[in-house]
């Protein structure tokens, strides 16, 4: 079973769209909508229901003024109720370099944790080639996570949150990946996580530490994850909410 989400502080603040990842442009995989653009966005608080999703309460608009909907609207592969945080837009919405898509925006009614409403809302697009990055991260307790692996020692659990899909680049070990995180923490020192699930299938991975020190910041370094279209993620730093 699913644990239910603990609270962390992005609750009690404004919901905020956080990104929009142009990840995919005429390069779906599948049958339904094979070689559609991919687009996820993620949002400070989870997705309330995503069985109410509409693509037409999701305007992209192309660097020309093209505003167009989404074809479909899931929070599928992040789908579990512990994540929920990113809506992936399937469609048709502009093609790089000459049209790409520019900014996204909520005009419909799309409902989030807590009752706030994300009509309104919009973010800048990332562009095709960059490279995935954190936009979101939270502390949870161990038993806060539907994972079965989680080491013993595991005083906490950093949830991390990209902006696209994320998977080790080729030739990264486990070990260079669990590496390449770090933390600031409270009381002023660097650590590493002593291990790392949840890898690849979705844009979320879990950090395991095993000090109960407040982790203030985690950072990411270059090169060692990639998105679906082999694009390697840069520098990348975000603050970790409580």
């Amino acid at each position: 079973p699913d644990p239910t989400p603990p609270r962390t502080d992005l609750d009690d603040q404004p919901a905020r769209m956080v990104s929009a990842f142009f990840g995919l442009d005429n390069a779906l995989p599948g049958l339904r909508f094979k070689d559609a653009d991919g687009m996820p966005l993620t949002f400070s608080k989870r997705v309330q229901d995503p069985d109410s999703l509409e693509p037409s309460a999701f305007t992209v608009i192309t660097r020309s003024g093209v505003r167009v909907h989404p074809l479909h609207v899931t929070t599928r592969p992040a789908h579990e109720a512990s994540k929920r945080h990113s809506v992936l837009l399937i469609g048709e919405f502009g093609n790089e370099p000459d049209d790409p898509p520019v900014k996204v925006k909520v005009t419909g009614q799309l409902i989030l944790a807590g009752g706030d409403n994300a009509q309104g809302l919009s973010v800048d697009v990332t562009p095709l080639n960059d490279g995935p990055s954190l936009v979101l991260a939270y502390a949870v307790s161990p038993e806060d996570i539907p994972d079965d692996d989680v080491p013993p020692e595991t005083k906490q659990v950093i949830v991390a949150i990209w902006n696209g899909g994320v998977t080790p680049m080729e030739g990264v070990s486990a070990e260079n990946h669990r590496l390449g995180y770090s933390f600031e923490t409270e009381n002023g020192s660097t650590i590493q996580p002593i291990g790392v699930g949840d890898i690849g299938g979705d844009n979320y991975e879990y950090l395991y530490l095993d000090t109960e020190s407040t982790a203030l910041r985690v950072s990411m370094k270059s090169n060692l994850l990639m998105d679906p279209r082999l694009d390697g993620n840069p520098d990348t730093s975000i603050e970790v909410a409580g």
